[in-house]
């Protein structure tokens, strides 16, 4: 049900965008790339978490502390991934706004994933709910939704600086 809901205002939050998709309907075609990220940074991180905790291994470390491990981490993907992007965009020649769109784009979700992927498990764990059980259905659910929101308000704003 949260993921249903989570595509429901995804599909709203794209809808309130259609105006950056017609500036340049290309914005589409990388969509899938920063959910598929997100997705993937956000299921990595928390599974590392929900092991540590099923393992016992998280009993006694501080939140703040694991979580300023994952976003190191976290931090140099994003980099690598996001000057990478850019460089494709660049190398393809894609216009400038979309090349700075989705490079930064990129970059953030990365970290917005990593800091879901962590922070959520452990927040389920303090609440006493199985982490291992529910965590899935709300990184995913976050990261869509705050990947969608990023990737066009980057966008907005690139394709009003390069007007």
């Amino acid at each position: 049900m949260i993921g249903l809901a989570g595509g429901i205002l995804s599909s709203q939050i794209i809808g309130l965008y259609e105006e950056e998709l017609r500036i340049d309907p290309k914005m589409a075609f990388f969509m899938p790339l920063i959910a598929a990220t997100a997705g993937n940074v956000g299921v990595q991180s928390s599974a590392i978490v929900v092991q540590g905790l099923a393992s016992g291994a998280l009993a006694h470390v501080n939140i703040f502390a694991r979580l300023w491990k994952e976003l190191r981490v976290a931090l140099l993907s994003a980099v690598i991934c996001g000057t990478l992007i850019f460089a494709v965009n660049l190398a393809l020649r894609q216009s400038q706004a979309l090349s700075y769109t989705v490079s930064i784009a990129l970059f953030t979700v990365i970290l917005t994933a990593a800091f879901f992927g962590t922070l959520i498990p452990l927040a389920l764990d303090r609440l006493k709910v199985d982490p291992a059980l529910a965590t899935g259905p709300f990184v995913t659910t976050l990261n869509d939704i705050f990947g969608l929101l990023t990737y066009f308000t980057v966008g907005h704003i690139m394709y009003d600086l390069f007007r």
